[in-house]
C-alpha cells in the first residue's frame, strides 16, 4: 500500500538539506575571506552608518532630508574574524528556527491528512485544539498541543520508540529543548534562560549534546552554531522527523522503509 505519509516526510528532508547544501557554500566563502584579510600584510576596514528620514518632518521640494541616526559600526582587520563568525551563527540559528517550524509543518501534514481520511481521528484532534467548526491546516495550532496530536496518530508505537531509541532521547523532552530554543533565536536574539532549558538534568544534557553555547552570566546562555554544529543538528532533526514517520506508519500498517 502506497504511503501517503512520506511525501510529507520527503518534502521536509529536501528542506532540511537545501539549508544544508547552501550554508556548506556560505561558511566555505566567508570563512575563505576572513582568513584572507587576517594574513599578514592584509588590510581591513568596514564601516557603516544608518541613515534615515523624517516622515513627517520638512522636505526640499519634496525631497526627503536624510539625517545620522547616530548608529555606527565598524569592523576592523583584528575584529574581522569575530564578526565573521558571529554572522555565520547567527545565519545558523534562524536556518534552524526555519527547520524547526518545517518540522511542525511535517507534523501539521500528518495529522490533518489523517483528520481528513478518519472522521473519528478529526474528532479527537478538534477536541486537543477546541475546534468548534471544520478542521483546518490553519486551527492546527503547534507547540505541545500539536504533539499531543502525533502522539495520538503514533500511539503506542511512538511512545515504544521513544523509549528505546540508539541516541537514548526521549521525543518529548527533546521538543521541549528545540521549541524553547526556536524561541529564543527569534525572539531573543538567540539569548536564553537556563531555567528554560534546563527543566532536569535531562533536558540540559539533550541541550548540550544539540546545541553549542556561552555564557552570560548565572541565569542566561546565548545560542551559538558553527556550520559542524549546524550539520549535526539538522541530521537530528531529520531523524526524528524519520521516527516519527516510522511510528505513525507502522500504527497503519504502511511501509515506512526507504528504497536503496
Amino acid at each position: 500500500m502506497n504511503n501517503e505519509y512520506k511525501k510529507f516526510l520527503d518534502e521536509y528532508f529536501l528542506t532540511l538539506l537545501d539549508f544544508i547544501h547552501t550554508s556548506r557554500r556560505l561558511n566555505e566563502v566567508l570563512t575563505l575571506d576572513y582568513k584572507k584579510y587576517c594574513q599578514v600584510g592584509a588590510t581591513y576596514d568596514s564601516n557603516s552608518a544608518l541613515i534615515i528620514s523624517d516622515w513627517t518632518g520638512e522636505t526640499d521640494n519634496n525631497w526627503v532630508l536624510p539625517f545620522h541616526s547616530g548608529i555606527f559600526r565598524n569592523t576592523s582587520k583584528e575584529n574581522y574574524q569575530n564578526e565573521i563568525t558571529g554572522v555565520l551563527s547567527r545565519e545558523f540559528c534562524f536556518l534552524y528556527s526555519q527547520s524547526y517550524e518545517s518540522l511542525e509543518k511535517f507534523f501539521k501534514e500528518c495529522v490533518f491528512f489523517k483528520a481528513t481520511n478518519d472522521l473519528m481521528f478529526c474528532e479527537e484532534i478538534k477536541k486537543i485544539f477546541k475546534i468548534d467548526g471544520q478542521l483546518t491546516r490553519e486551527n492546527i495550532k503547534g507547540g505541545d498541543l500539536l504533539y499531543k496530536a502525533i502522539k495520538k496518530l503514533g500511539k503506542e508505537t511512538l511512545q515504544i520508540l521513544s523509549k528505546e531509541n540508539n541516541t537514548k532521547i526521549k521525543f518529548g523532552e527533546l521538543l521541549k529543548i528545540l521549541s524553547e530554543v526556536r524561541h529564543s533565536i527569534t525572539h531573543s536574539k538567540s539569548v536564553i534562560n537556563k531555567s528554560k532549558i534546563y527543566v532536569t538534568q535531562y533536558h540540559k544534557q539533550i541541550f548540550d549534546f544539540l546545541f553549542s553555547h556561552s555564557e552570560i552570566d548565572n541565569d542566561k546562555l546565548i545560542i551559538e552554531l558553527d556550520f559542524k554544529k549546524f550539520d549535526y543538528l539538522l541530521k537530528k532533526l531529520a531523524e526524528f522527523a524519520f521516527q516519527i514517520f516510522k511510528a505513525i506508519s507502522i500504527e497503519e500498517n504502511l511501509n515506512w522503509n526507504y528504497e536503496k
